[in-house]
């Protein structure tokens, strides 16, 4: 039970599996509106641009510090550098909250653009 007055050393260890952390770190990616990734495919062949995918992420994890690398597409035109900077901002804020992982660095692989869905007209 939380707040029962036992000394943390004494409840046990908790271990948290760096396919956790990789899975935290692509939701939060996902979750912004501009990030996609490619999916489907073998061997690169047949792949698609989906913007409902998450992106892969690569985690090491040495004690609480967790280096994260992520390989995202970006629906274009937009400000890359906010872009990235609010998903590893997403990341990093996400990690630490579920599991008091801090993330650092938080590496981010742009592999393609998308071009932006035009505006509809109304004539």
């Amino acid at each position: 039970m939380i707040g029962d007055g036992t000394d943390p050393a004494q409840r046990g260890r908790l271990n948290i599996d760096v396919k956790v952390i990789q899975r935290i770190a692509a939701k939060a990616a996902a979750r912004h509106p501009h990030v996609g990734a490619s999916s489907g495919g073998l061997l690169g062949i047949g792949e698609k641009r989906d913007f409902g995918a998450l992106p892969p992420v690569e985690v090491n994890l040495a004690g609480n510090i967790a280096s994260v690398k992520l390989k995202v597409g970006i629906r274009f035109p937009a400000d890359l550098r906010n872009i990235t900077a609010e998903i590893r901002y997403g990341i990093i804020n996400d990690l630490q909250r579920f599991t008091g992982v801090t993330a650092a660095p938080v590496d981010i692989d742009i592999q393609w653009l998308e071009n932006a869905p035009a505006a509809r007209r109304i004539l």
